[in-house]
């Protein structure tokens, strides 16, 4: 990329080549880091300082980012990302939080609303985007966030010490094994999960970029339902009879996870679309 330019020549190459890479947004990913290296991070500062030289290590720190660009998720970059007005923190190893997810934490919340300090049970917690966008949603309710990866472990405990409000506690555990520890002594009004639900053999043809994310957060095996069918046997009995269980689900498993949750006695099963109208969350009620 070139040098000696001035600060608007600077972004525009940055997204011409984000470009060049096919990028889906590369205008807006250049922005982005262009606000890292010399910020700015909004086009009206950029046409009020565009002729201005370009500082030579400002220009090179942007530089660099844009080159990370071309082969690491725009997230991971910038060590965070928005979720239901929280700037979590993300980074290598855990699973970016991404609006779809919204169906999920929206589908909880608007059955626990006006349940006196409910419990909720997050499985498969990574960053902690649901658990916290519950217990911010609902101040009166206490959350358990669970989660077996090493990597993301530190992402999910940072995020609940700037976000979870003092109600938001972690375990590490493993979802596939049956729950143990006081934690899980007293009934749940609710669980929660974006547990891994893509086919093993989807994988490969998924984005460069989704690929970059860790594969234990993705891979949900051969046919997508392993964590379903784990959570339903396993850790369903922890949820009170008349208690939410809440998954997201993939666009085309919704029939495989519905026969899980009717196999476990989970009634008036009912689904919710995401901002793209696909059907994203699915739910019903405990019934012993």
């Amino acid at each position: 990329m070139m040098s000696g330019c001035t600060v608007r020549e600077a972004y525009e190459q940055g997204k011409h080549t984000l470009s060049l890479a096919g990028l889906d947004s590369p205008a807006f990913d250049a922005l982005c880091l262009f606000e890292r290296a010399f910020g700015i991070g909004n086009r009206t500062t950029l046409a009020i300082h565009g002729a201005e030289p370009a500082d030579k290590g400002q220009l090179e720190q942007f530089n660099e980012l844009i080159r990370r660009r071309t082969r690491e998720p725009l997230q991971y970059i910038l060590g965070h990302w928005e979720f239901d007005g929280m700037e979590l923190a993300v980074g290598e190893g855990v699973l970016v939080p991404r609006e779809d997810t919204l169906a999920l934490v929206e589908s909880a919340c608007h059955w626990l609303t006006g349940r006196p300090s409910p419990r909720i049970l997050d499985l498969c917690a990574g960053s902690g985007a649901v658990g916290l966008a519950i217990a911010r949603r609902i101040p009166d309710a206490s959350v358990v966030c669970v989660e077996k990866s090493a990597d993301a472990l530190p992402y999910l405990r940072r995020n609940i010490e700037v976000f979870g409000q003092g109600s938001v506690s972690c375990v590490e555990g493993d979802v596939l094994i049956p729950p143990s520890g006081d934690r899980f002594r007293e009934k749940f009004d609710c669980l929660v999960s974006n547990p891994p639900y893509i086919p093993s053999r989807d994988i490969e043809g998924l984005a460069w970029e989704v690929q970059c994310e860790p594969r234990m957060a993705l891979d949900g095996g051969i046919d997508g339902l392993v964590f379903y069918n784990a959570i339903c046997s396993l850790w369903m009995p922890l949820v009170r009879d008349g208690g939410l269980v809440a998954f997201e689900i993939g666009y085309d498993i919704r029939e495989g996870v519905t026969e899980i949750m009717r196999k476990s006695g989970i009634h008036y099963i009912r689904a919710a679309k995401d901002f793209g109208g696909i059907d994203r969350c699915i739910f019903g009620t405990v019934v012993s």
